[in-house]
């Protein structure tokens, strides 16, 4: 008897100890699926109107203009109307504001047009839908058109490096010199998986190399991950002032935008390849900026720039991030202001 009821109280025990798990299974998994759903409530946000974000962020010298397909773009023209042009192009998923910062050490020297690409900023989806490098092209073709700008230089930072070069294989004879900032050249397959290995790139640039989160990015743009972003471009922690994630985040969520950045980034997947060759037609004086801490681009892929290019100088920054406008404003524009004189 004493057997049976051994088993008995053994069999009792093993069955409190599986209920107890099932319910905390079950406990784990209700607080799981409310965290999820709270989570999603809090990264649900819908388009906001596109006069909305314009009216609160559209200050200063900021200013529309109309391009051929009825579409407007944001600009600023700035500084000495009578001094050397700078004409700067912002970077993927950024906008002119990441240049304000530089603006003002240049401002008394220099006229400084910056713009938002489509996509981007307060331009963010234009009529034609067309977000590419071509098209990109064409813009700052069209914008320095209607400027009646007739040589300038010419400043692009990330993937506006790379519009930058690409601009001055087409424009050589309206360049007064090329300034790239924190931009990366593959010039073949290998080069281009090698820096996906190296480089930590945000989560969200991550994700949106899916296209399954390139639709829910439509939908789903929570705040955490914009500024995680913003977080992992810059080396300097303390620049990553609410205000400037909440002005990321306000402009991605305007009518529009997310759908167009889920057309870009499908594309830049496919446009990244050249022929370091072409450099060499870039016959003008040339300037590479780079942050020596920068995650997202490794210096070591500047290097077919610094090689090819005929007549160019190369500037690294320690302890500089991806955005060396917004880290290092001051130093980036007397680095940029001896180039010009100098040439």
């Amino acid at each position: 008897m004493k057997v049976k009821r051994d088993f008995y109280i053994e069999q009792q025990s093993q069955l409190m100890r599986y209920k107890n798990i099932i319910k905390t299974i079950k406990i784990t998994s209700i607080i799981f699926f409310i965290l999820l759903i709270f989570g999603l409530y809090n990264s649900f946000y819908f388009d906001i109107p596109k006069s909305e974000i314009i009216s609160k962020h559209a200050i200063g010298a900021s200013e529309f203009l109309e391009l051929a397909d009825g579409s407007k773009i944001h600009f600023r023209d700035e500084g000495n109307k009578e001094g050397k042009i700078l004409v700067m192009v912002h970077g993927f998923n950024g906008s002119l504001f990441n240049y304000e910062a530089l603006v003002p050490f240049l401002s008394n020297e220099y006229r400084i047009i910056s713009l938002d690409l489509p996509a981007h900023g307060l331009t963010g989806a234009v009529n034609s839908d067309l977000y590419n490098q071509e098209a990109y092209e064409r813009v700052i073709e069209e914008v320095v058109e209607i400027l009646e700008i007739d040589k300038f230089y010419l400043v692009g930072h990330s993937m506006g490096g790379m519009i930058a070069w690409r601009y001055a294989l087409r424009n050589i004879d309206q360049l007064n010199g090329l300034i790239i900032v924190g931009s990366a050249f593959f010039a073949n397959e290998q080069e281009f998986n090698d820096f996906q290995l190296i480089n930590a790139p945000p989560l969200a640039f991550e994700l949106i190399e899916s296209k399954l989160f390139i639709r829910l990015l439509e939908f789903l743009t929570p705040r955490i991950l914009v500024k995680e972003g913003v977080s992992q471009t810059v080396y300097d922690q303390s620049i990553v002032t609410e205000e400037l994630v909440d002005q990321f985040h306000d402009i991605i969520l305007m009518e529009g935008t997310r759908v167009a950045i889920g057309m870009l980034a499908e594309d830049l997947e496919t446009n990244f390849i050249a022929n370091p060759l072409d450099l060499r037609k870039i016959n003008v004086p040339s300037l590479i900026l780079h942050g020596e801490e920068d995650n997202l681009v490794d210096i070591k892929f500047i290097d077919h720039f610094v090689e090819q290019i005929p007549n160019v100088e190369l500037i690294s920054y320690p302890n500089v991030g991806h955005m060396p406008p917004m880290e290092i404003p001051e130093q980036l524009a007397n680095d940029i202001e001896v180039f010009i004189k100098n040439n």
